[in-house]
């Protein structure tokens, strides 16, 4: 499939960003932008995955790294969530506007990616439907723990923020929401799942992946986790 690789401003700075385009289908196409997890990228198995599965059942894909990570500029070190907030926003506007995009725009996103894509979601009610993979529905974890954020490479201004509480609760009311969880997530336990599928209103949709754990390693539990997002963001998008 075809790739086309782009730079996205926002916030004085470039994020890096590889778009896949289908090689079927009719153009322009809907796009579905893929939203990494607090120390990942958009190079990694997973999202190269989604672009490639999701780019051959006739959608583009934009996976991107937020600031801070993989190719894009800015310190990882200065991270927040508002930021992430406002890197996803700006490629979902960019996706929008490109010429060879319908403007039809679903999001997914695994761990913090998918509770950044949760707030997008729940703020822009043009976004069609969201897939969240082993998502968090809060952060207390991180809040009551700084020590072991700045052991992650993160700093003060992310530790400032979830005392502040504004990001600290994955939002209510999202729509168009599917929630896919491994049972034997060793970070984000089950039970996070199904407080984001009571916050969310119809249509919504809570998948249980028996033996997943939190990256979905086992080829077959993120296999399921593609298929079965293709099949809810196909309804909508």
């Amino acid at each position: 499939m075809p790739q086309e690789r782009l730079t996205i401003r926002v916030g004085g700075l470039h994020l890096a960003a590889v778009l896949h385009l289908p090689e079927g289908g009719r153009r322009p196409w809907p796009c579905v932008v893929a939203a990494h997890g607090l120390l990942s990228s958009k190079d990694s198995d997973k999202y190269i995955q989604i672009g490639e599965e999701f780019s051959q059942a006739g959608f583009a894909v934009c996976r991107f790294d937020f600031r801070g990570c993989g190719d894009s500029e800015g310190n990882l070190a200065e991270t927040t969530v508002a930021q992430r907030v406002a890197d996803l926003r700006a490629v979902v506007e960019r996706m929008r506007a490109h010429p060879a995009l319908s403007g039809r725009v679903a999001l997914v996103g695994s761990s913090l990616g998918g509770y950044v894509a949760l707030f997008v979601a729940n703020q822009d009610f043009k976004v069609k439907a969201v897939a969240a993979w082993a998502t968090p529905a809060n952060l207390d974890d991180l809040a009551e723990r700084p020590d072991a954020v700045r052991a992650q490479g993160l700093g003060d201004t992310f530790i400032a923020e979830l005392k502040m509480g504004r990001y600290l609760r994955a939002p209510v009311g999202t729509r168009y929401c599917l929630i896919i969880h491994g049972d034997q997530d060793e970070l984000v336990p089950l039970e996070h799942a199904r407080h984001l599928y009571e916050a969310a209103l119809n249509p919504r949709q809570l998948e249980i992946i028996p033996g997943g754990n939190h990256q979905l390693t086992d080829a077959a539990h993120r296999g399921e986790a593609v298929r079965l997002s293709l099949n809810w963001i196909g309804r909508y998008l």
